[in-house]
């Protein structure tokens, strides 16, 4: 009996322990088009708060704990978790649920692959040094607002003050945001 136990655990192993390997690994490309969504109130930057706080050597870090950010909420100040894989991957999938009471609008990321894209980005992005340019914004208009790409002159403008031209009308079909889920 003994032997067909050890068997089984073996079974189960080698069934079990790749899958959940690989449901965990992420692409990092992909993870970039995904941290679109947080750019708007996160940088990479190591002290480089906006709304929220910087991202920057965020794993192995105590939640509501960055020095430099004064506006953490009670609850995050109180859950006193240590940001990890598992716990990052809880935080994005569910904000709220995971702690109540916090101050971050962010809705979640439902998706299991879109989420481990995003960690997988932002594990390299947020070691000392690494954050890369492309994410940073720096002065750009970035996140869910223009989509990044330099802020357009609008001060010579032609049209400015005058009857819009086709230019400047409004597209009737709204594109979804490149970070959207298709």
């Amino acid at each position: 009996m003994n032997r067909i136990q050890s068997i089984a655990m073996v079974i189960l192993a080698l069934v079990v322990l790749p899958y959940r390997a690989v449901a965990q690994q992420g692409d990092a490309t992909r993870g970039e088009r995904m941290y679109r969504a947080c750019v708007a109130c996160h940088s990479l930057e190591p002290n480089r708060n906006m709304t929220g706080p910087s991202l920057a050597e965020v794993w192995n870090r105590k939640s509501g704990s960055l020095p430099s950010f004064p506006r953490y909420s009670p609850a995050l100040k109180s859950a006193g978790i240590i940001w990890t894989d598992d716990t990052l991957d809880e935080w994005i999938k569910d904000p709220q649920h995971f702690i109540p009471g916090n101050t971050m609008t962010f809705p979640g990321m439902k998706d299991a692959r879109q989420r481990a894209d995003l960690l997988a980005f932002l594990k390299d992005a947020t070691r000392p040094g690494h954050a890369p340019k492309a994410a940073q914004g720096g002065n750009k208009m970035g996140g869910m607002m223009m989509g990044g790409g330099a802020v357009p002159n609008l001060k010579g403008s032609a049209t400015c003050g005058s009857r819009p031209t086709s230019a400047m009308t409004v597209p009737r079909r709204v594109r979804q945001p490149s970070w959207a889920p298709e």
